[in-house]
């Protein structure tokens, strides 16, 4: 839940400055078209920037990691027996504040999502009720009521009947056009922004800005093939009070009647102010810096392809018991102060995590084989998933232990190893987790 969590948070950042950017320099623009692009590539780059990574030098960037000292707290081994209380549904589903914002956050999805398909199926009702007519080249659906006109992809509704021959040419003339540049994709695309982030107020105004722009363009090519501007805000004023169909359809009015006729008037923008539409590049960067990860080298990349092999071969075991208690308890080589020594010294704090001041207590289990060797490596009770990782990596990673005994005879024997992540702040010196470990490990790193 928390990588969703980052993911929402990433996204709903990034159409805020995105919108805040197009409100204090584009908006008043006449630049239609490029700022029907500006809105679009900003949705879909915000929905698809946080899915991406990007490896970077591992000094390029250390300067983001001087205000954080890592510091990593290993809790004494302890046998825990193969049931606990992280079953699978407390695991997940953790009563916790978050999950109820999550539900209610779905919960308001779905209310929007079966409005969007009401609003679909009320599109294909009149379309069904509608009589098909053809007026000159142009095919249309007759509407029986007082309905203002509009279009939905290819299909264009209109009643025939209350206007005159001159109005109908218009209309006509400006739902062609937003056929012609696939403007239905542009509604959709700011419905479903508004489906899944419906509590977020910006993505509404950023759909508000999409609806108007879009009338703007189709206004714009209705004056330049020549359509006498006077006449044309007329019959727009003449529909203000026509109810509209569904929200998800161009209208040929919309409710910002006013600012339609000021931008129809309005001289056009200097090309000069096209270099304002260069913001996006800096803003993009900055965005996909946030996804920003160190590199890792060769040896790591070489050390996990390992891993992945050790684990394969540990798969194929045979039936005997797995004991959680027995008379003579496997060891690390060395004992007790050298497994606190090796992980002190092996663990790598995430770099993400330090900067988003992740921290937490990562219980993990598993298994000492017969010949020593580690398996079954799993995550009992997690933190971030990105500590969590490097809990896992960092003990599959272990040397063979000394295998434990049960009545003289060599076992498999179950492990549960709790792993304090923890950060100090700038300044105060980190400690050594060999240092007096005794003395920081607490009851609750060692309550099994």
């Amino acid at each position: 839940m928390e990588t969703l969590f980052i993911y929402l948070v990433k996204v709903n950042i990034a159409l805020t400055m995105f919108y805040l950017v197009y409100v204090g320099l584009l908006r008043k623009d006449t630049f239609l078209r490029l700022k029907r692009f500006y809105l679009f590539a900003a949705i879909v780059f915000s929905l698809v920037y946080p899915l991406f990574t990007i490896e970077v030098g591992g000094n390029i960037f250390s300067f983001l990691r001087k205000n954080y000292a890592a510091e990593v707290l290993i809790g004494q081994p302890s046998i825990a027996p193969e049931t606990t209380d992280a079953s699978p549904g407390n695991r997940f589903f953790p009563l916790h504040g978050e999950n109820v914002f999550f539900f209610v956050m779905m919960a308001g999805t779905a209310f929007f999502l079966v409005r969007f398909i009401w609003q679909l199926i009320t599109i294909f009702r009149i379309k069904h009720k509608s009589v098909p007519k053809r007026i000159g080249t142009q095919n249309v659906y007759h509407l029986s009521e007082k309905m203002m006109p509009f279009s939905f992809f290819r299909w264009i509704f209109v009643n025939t009947e209350v206007h005159s021959e001159e109005e109908l040419k218009q209309i006509l003339m400006h739902e062609q056009i937003h056929i012609q540049q696939w403007h239905s994709l542009d509604i959709l695309l700011a419905e479903s922004l508004c489906i899944f982030f419906w509590w977020n107020p910006i993505v509404w105004l950023m759909k508000k800005e999409i609806a108007i722009n879009l009338e703007y363009l189709a206004d714009s090519e209705i004056l330049r093939k020549g359509v006498n501007s006077r006449d044309y805000q007329y019959h727009l004023l003449r529909l203000t009070y026509h109810e509209t169909a569904v929200q998800i359809v161009n209208n040929f009015n919309v409710s910002q009647l006013k600012q339609r006729i000021m931008m129809m008037n309005k001289n056009k923008s200097p090309k000069r102010k096209l270099a304002k539409y260069l913001m996006i590049l800096p803003l993009a960067v900055l965005l996909m810096m946030t996804n920003c990860v160190q590199k890792k080298d060769a040896g790591d990349v070489s050390s996990q392809e390992e891993t992945v092999q050790d684990e394969k071969q540990q798969k194929v075991t045979d039936n005997d018991e797995i004991f959680v208690v027995v008379e003579e308890m496997p060891q690390f080589p060395g004992g007790q102060t050298a497994l606190m020594k090796y992980l002190s010294e092996n663990i790598r704090y995430p770099v993400i995590a330090q900067e988003k001041g992740i921290e937490g207590r990562v219980i993990c289990n598993f298994i000492v084989r017969k010949d020593g060797s580690i398996a079954d490596v799993g995550v009992v009770r997690g933190v971030d998933p990105l500590l969590d990782e490097e809990a896992v990596r960092v003990i599959k990673s272990m040397p063979k232990w000394e295998p434990g005994r049960q009545k003289g005879k060599i076992v498999d024997v179950r492990f549960t190893l709790p792993i304090v992540f923890r950060l100090q702040p700038s300044g105060k010196p980190v400690q050594n987790s060999t240092d007096n470990a005794e003395g920081k490990i607490s009851d609750t790193d060692t309550g099994y």
